[in-house]
C-alpha cells in the first residue's frame, strides 16, 4: 500500500513541472503516439528475497479507437539483478562460482482509457495481457548461457500525463505486472519456489504524436 501511495505522489509531483498551457488529450492528442518510460521497479514476497528490486524500460505504442478509448501496446524488459543468495546458483547448476540475473521480457495490449483533468494535464488508466518471458542469465569463469520460460501475464496502471507542446508530453505512472508460474519450473527454481511474482513499477517518461 506504501508503494502504491508513492507511486501516487510521484506522478502528481509530475503534473506542475511546467506551466505551458496546452489542450487536454481529447483536442491536441494524436491518434497514434509512441512513448518510452523508465520506471523503479519493487519486487514482493520470495521474489524480493532472492532478487531484490530492480528497473524496467518500456516502449509503448498507442492508438485511438473512440473518443476516449484506446488501444496500448507494450514491449518491456524489467531487470531484476544479481541473485542476492549466490550459493543457491551453485546448488541448482552443481558448479562453483555461477553467478544468475533475472530478466522480465514482455509484450502486452490492452485497452486505455484517458479523462481531463484540466489545461494542459490528463489521465488514464490501462490493462493489458500478454507474454512474459522469465530469463535467468548465467555466468561463470568459463562460460554464460541463457534460460527462458514463458507465461501468460497481465499488467494494469494509472498515469497522469502533461502535455509539453504541439507533440510531446511528460508522463508519471505507476503499473502492476503480474505473470502466471503454474508451470514456470525455472522461476521456481531460481526463487526457492517463491509463489508471488507481483511487480510494481513508479515511472516517468515522454510521449510523442505521431498523427
Amino acid at each position: 500500500m506504501r508503494s502504491l501511495l508513492c507511486a501516487l505522489l510521484l506522478a502528481g509531483l509530475a503534473v506542475p513541472l511546467l506551466t505551458r498551457p496546452a489542450a487536454a488529450i481529447d483536442d491536441a492528442a494524436g491518434r497514434e503516439r509512441l512513448g518510452v518510460r523508465a520506471s523503479y521497479i519493487t519486487s514482493n514476497d520470495g521474489l524480493r528475497d532472492s532478487y531484490g528490486d530492480g528497473w524496467d524500460l518500456t516502449l509503448y505504442f498507442t492508438e485511438t479507437v473512440l473518443s476516449k478509448l484506446v488501444l496500448d501496446i507494450r514491449l518491456g524488459a524489467i531487470y531484476l539483478g544479481e541473485a542476492l543468495k549466490p550459493d543457491l546458483d551453485d546448488q541448482i547448476t552443481n558448479s562453483y562460482g555461477v553467478v544468475s540475473q533475472m530478466r522480465v521480457l514482455y509484450f502486452s495490449v490492452g485497452p486505455m482509457v484517458g479523462f481531463r483533468l484540466g489545461g494542459a494535464n490528463t489521465g488514464y488508466a490501462s490493462a493489458g495481457v500478454g507474454i512474459y518471458s522469465v530469463s535467468i542469465q548465467l555466468d561463470s569463469a568459463i562460460s554464460a548461457y541463457d534460460l527462458s520460460d514463458q507465461e501468460v501475464g497481465f499488467n494494469g496502471g494509472i498515469g497522469i500525463a502533461r502535455r509539453l507542446s504541439t507533440n510531446w508530453s511528460l508522463e508519471g505512472n505507476a503499473t502492476v505486472h503480474y505473470f502466471g508460474i503454474a508451470s514456470n519450473n525455472l522461476y521456481g527454481l531460481f526463487t526457492e519456489n517463491a509463489d508471488s511474482p507481483l511487480l510494481l513499477g513508479i515511472g516517468l517518461g515522454v510521449t510523442v504524436d505521431l498523427r
